[in-house]
């Protein structure tokens, strides 16, 4: 079925403020390597440009994570100077990226297996490239892979979820 690009990007910001919302999270970014593609509150409303400079800052960088955490490679906290937050990270098929600056982590990364489902559908009907890996593959062969991330400030490091890396259905 035929969806609209702005009905599309607008199902996305919806899906985004919902996480937003179920983390009780004070900020929301999609992000791909080179930047913030969309975020939640909406325009920088709630003085989040500090948080928005910082994903902006490190897009690229994140996407290093997921394979980091499963190689058991040592990763450094980029996140350190933000003591108030926790966040929580999703990347679908290594290509595009959620974030969520939140009080608790690792129960939104347990809580949001409906959305994300829903916003990894959007994401791959709204930009074609997305629906590749980083190594070319396709939905058709392979379902997408989505890579999820809990960064608590109680341990202070990165903890992969108990599902990190898995194919969606």
């Amino acid at each position: 079925m035929f969806e609209s690009h702005d009905r599309l990007q607008g199902d996305v910001a919806d899906v985004l403020d919902a996480l937003r919302g179920l983390g009780a999270g004070r900020y929301a970014a999609l992000f791909d390597r080179r930047g913030v593609l969309g975020e939640s509150p909406r325009g920088g409303e709630g003085g989040q440009g500090l948080l928005r400079r910082l994903l902006e800052s490190r897009a690229g960088i994140l996407f290093k994570i997921p394979a980091a955490l499963h190689s058991g490679e040592e990763l450094e906290d980029h996140f350190a100077e933000w003591s108030e937050d926790e966040f929580f990270l999703a990347f679908v098929n290594g290509k595009v990226g959620v974030l969520v600056a939140c009080a608790d982590a690792k129960r939104l990364e347990q809580e949001s297996g409906e959305l994300l489902k829903l916003l990894v559908d959007r994401l791959l009907r709204l930009n074609r490239g997305w629906r590749l890996d980083e190594k070319g593959r396709g939905i058709l062969a392979r379902r997408p892979r989505l890579d999820t991330v809990a960064i608590g400030r109680a341990e202070g490091e990165a903890a992969a979820g108990g599902e990190a890396s898995k194919r969606l259905e």
